[in-house]
């Protein structure tokens, strides 16, 4: 009962330490050390995806910026003219 009780007691710490996403690896093999290399793969997985995301706008301003400028100074003109038909000019 004594040795029980020392698994569970050690079992509790280290999923205590693994966090919600390494709780699964203390529970299928207790006897393994937790893998300090892994902590930081979610961190990294982010980074790849703002950059990916951060590209893509870039490419995107890139090839559509001249259609989108042309948008925004057709909007201009056309508020400029409806303000001075109002003010009768």
């Amino acid at each position: 009962m004594d040795k029980l009780r020392v698994a569970a007691t050690s079992f509790a710490e280290r999923a205590a330490r693994a966090g919600p996403v390494m709780w699964l690896r203390a529970v299928l093999d207790p006897e393994a050390e937790s893998h300090d290399d892994q902590r930081g793969q979610g961190l990294a997985e982010y980074a790849l995806i703002m950059a990916s995301v951060s590209i893509m706008a870039i490419a995107s301003l890139i090839f559509l910026g001249g259609v989108i400028n042309d948008l925004f100074v057709e909007l201009i003109n056309e508020g400029f003219r409806d303000v001075l038909n109002m003010l009768g000019i």
